[in-house]
């Protein structure tokens, strides 16, 4: 099955929260993005606006540490990240930003990558505050798709809800 023809761009038909109120957090998608959950006991979800493949997707996920953070593990934590982004294939990463409160930390990184012989963007996020992880990660098929998407996955990375019930 073919995908439909794309408008100049992305065309929004209204959003949908969705929760996990056990896990504490919500991300709000465009409605007709595909939701898939997380399989083998992870906790969250993918979306994707494309039928037939989800290399064009939002992903979040809720990991729970065995123990608490604090925002004097920001540079330990980031260092980390950006080792794990370094080790994909081909990597050029575009930006990062660290940042801390007063209880929660926050990693941020947008880079390009080769995967499967395509050139992919991705914009990741990981949120700490206590015991808890909740990551971000908008991605692009390609560059270009991922230019197409970028409203709504920006959209997506900046209106998550944490501590929830």
């Amino acid at each position: 099955m073919t995908e439909p023809k794309k408008n100049a761009t992305p065309v929004y038909t209204g959003i949908r929260k969705y929760a996990d109120n056990e896990q504490g957090f919500a991300v709000w998608l465009p409605k007709e993005w595909r939701k898939i959950d997380l399989v083998d006991g992870r906790i969250g979800w993918i979306f994707t606006p494309n039928k037939d493949n989800f290399d064009t997707c939002f992903m979040c996920e809720k990991i729970t540490l065995d123990y608490a953070t604090t925002p004097e593990d920001k540079d330990i934590l980031a260092e980390g990240f950006e080792e794990g982004i370094k080790s994909l294939p081909d990597v050029e990463i575009l930006e990062t930003k660290y940042q801390s409160g007063k209880k929660s930390i926050m990693l941020e990184a947008k880079f390009t990558f080769t995967e499967d012989g395509q050139r992919r963007k991705r914009w990741m996020k990981s949120l700490y505050w206590a015991e808890g992880n909740l990551v971000l990660i908008a991605q692009g098929e390609n560059v270009e798709e991922y230019a197409y998407w970028e409203s709504m996955l920006y959209s997506a990375m900046t209106t998550y809800e944490l501590g929830i019930a």
